[in-house]
């Protein structure tokens, strides 16, 4: 490695510590009542948890959808030929490597987990009305996660992701901070108090977003390990595993993009086309090729119906028993309340810690490779990884072989991914390789988190330079550090605690995405406002 190189590796820039010390003082004020009494912090998250997805339901599904109306407006406009960089700059990673980045940093561990056990969790509550376990719920339950994981979700993303690549490399600006981005729409006040404070929100947000990968990938890796060498799944075996866990994506941090995050990502991909290659093949080959076939036409046929679905007409509606008038009606919570808008709400609250990697790792790209190019590779990566796995699962579930759905009902989402692994020919070599691919997913994403979390909280730094290498460290053991405490102190609750938090968190975050999405107009609008002679370069 040269010495330029080695330069590059370890960073630049100082420390803002009017960003880092809130934002640790406040995640370290949430851990501690969290870990020293779940029951209360969980009946606090949940009853706020259910009142976000009942009252403002409506309006991530809304955000969700514009999102993937404006990115196509955009990537097929002519504002689409913008470069994001130097005129003639050419994109710093090849293809493979952009997109094997940004894939893991938006998927993690969770997918691979999710990709087994939610179909089944539709079989039993199917969307748009649909009888359960019947063969209409079976067949559309394989494309629902696709749905829920695909197109939607990376345009949230990539709104944002927008907004930050053209602040950093079309204007120029020397920080990696969302706040950068919302330049056009808060003016003078991004540096200012208004500013630290969105910051320091997005430090929090990003911890208790990525709560929800912890919780389903610590205890599902524990489970495989704890088959693998006989022993009880215990939270000494959940504690070994986020250590080795954290050690993993600390050391891809430390090393930076370059030698860490891109080659710990690229080797996960590959593995991951093996292990995907391993179960269509020695699985059930064409049963599994018809319900890919099978989830596409699913896909494109109930699109708009699930994008759009929030049950309005489910309710309860309480006589009064005197005179038998209705005494009240209350909503209930539907299929679009427990799934989408959750999901919705988690991809809004950790959309700008995301974008902030993705926009990093896209110089040299135009809007258009990025603007549809994130949502396309995203998108068919996902496909490829959730087609194969539910449709195993719920192969095994149909034809009776494994009664997938009493195992989830019995335990949780990740024991049931490990029990089914472990149907697979030759499990004591497919089961750990598949625990180790979640394990190095999950450090693939919240690397890349770390890396964006000390960008966001480093004075100086500009789209061609990375923060201190000791820094990105430090936000490797802080994500770390804060799992690792609370599992110890209090078990698993307190995770699930900080599942639901991700909903509650992403509600305020709806005004950070929209201040991008205009910021983004304003933008491409004041650089170009005759589109046929733009003032700036682009090919």
């Amino acid at each position: 490695m040269s010495a330029k190189d080695d330069s590059y590796a370890k960073g630049t820039g100082q420390i803002d510590w009017t960003i880092f010390l809130p934002a640790f003082l406040v995640i370290m004020a949430i851990t501690i009542p969290l870990a020293s009494n779940p029951t209360l912090g969980k009946d606090i998250v949940n009853a706020s948890l259910s009142f976000v997805t009942d009252k403002f339901g409506w309006l991530a599904v809304l955000s969700a959808a514009v999102s993937v109306g404006f990115l196509l407006w955009l990537g097929l406009s002519p504002y689409g030929r913008i470069v994001l960089g130097k005129p003639g700059e050419k994109p710093e990673f090849t293809t493979f490597s952009w997109a094997s980045m940004l894939f893991c940093a938006g998927i993690g561990s969770s997918a691979v987990i999710w990709g087994i056990a939610e179909p089944i969790f539709y079989i039993d509550g199917p969307p748009l009305g649909l009888e359960p376990r019947s063969v209409a719920a079976f067949s559309l339950a394989g494309a629902v996660p696709i749905f829920h994981w695909g197109i939607t979700g990376w345009a949230i993303y990539t709104v944002v992701t927008v907004a930050i690549a053209y602040s950093i490399y079309v204007r120029g600006y020397n920080v990696q901070r969302t706040t950068q981005a919302c330049v056009p729409v808060l003016g003078k006040h991004v540096s200012g108090p208004l500013g630290k404070i969105i910051e320091i929100f997005i430090c929090i947000a990003t911890i208790g977003g990525y709560g929800t990968s912890l919780g389903l990938g610590v205890p599902f890796v524990a489970t495989f390990v704890s088959k693998f060498l006989g022993i009880e799944p215990t939270v000494g075996v959940s504690a070994a595993v986020l250590v080795a866990w954290t050690a993993i994506f600390a050391v891809s941090v430390y090393f930076g993009l370059e030698r860490g995050i891109q080659r710990l990502t690229q080797f996960n991909v590959y593995l991951a086309i093996f292990i995907l290659l391993f179960i269509l093949v020695c699985g059930p080959t064409l049963f599994i090729l018809d319900a890919m076939v099978n989830n596409i036409g699913q896909l494109f046929g109930n699109f708009i119906a699930l994008s759009f679905s929030m049950e309005p007409y489910n309710l309860k509606i309480v006589a009064d028993e005197a005179t038998g008038a209705v005494a009240s009606v209350d909503r209930t919570g539907g299929f679009p309340q427990w799934w989408s808008v959750f999901y919705w709400f988690w991809y809004l609250e950790l959309a700008p810690i995301s974008a902030l990697f993705i926009a990093r790792i896209s110089r040299g790209r135009t809007i258009r490779e990025l603007a549809l190019g994130v949502i396309f590779y995203g998108t068919l990566g996902v496909f490829i990884l959730m087609s194969i796995l539910g449709a195993y699962s719920l192969y095994l579930q149909k034809t009776g072989l494994m009664d997938v759905a009493k195992v989830l009902a019995d335990t949780n989402s990740g024991v049931t991914a490990a029990t089914v692994m472990f149907t697979l020919p030759w499990p004591n070599l497919m089961a750990p390789l598949y625990a180790i691919l979640a394990l190095v997913f999950l450090a693939t994403t919240l690397d890349s988190s770390a890396y964006a979390l000390a960008a966001m909280c480093t004075k100086q730094v500009s789209g061609y330079e990375q923060p201190t290498r000791s820094f990105r460290f430090v936000w490797a053991v802080i994500i770390g550090g804060f799992a690792i405490g609370i599992l110890v102190t209090a078990g698993a609750e307190p995770l699930r605690t900080i599942q639901s938090s991700a909903v509650v968190l992403g509600l305020p975050t709806i005004i950070i995405w929209f201040i991008c999405l205009i910021s983004v107009i304003k933008y491409v609008r004041q650089d170009f406002k005759d589109r046929l002679v733009p003032k700036l370069e682009y090919k």
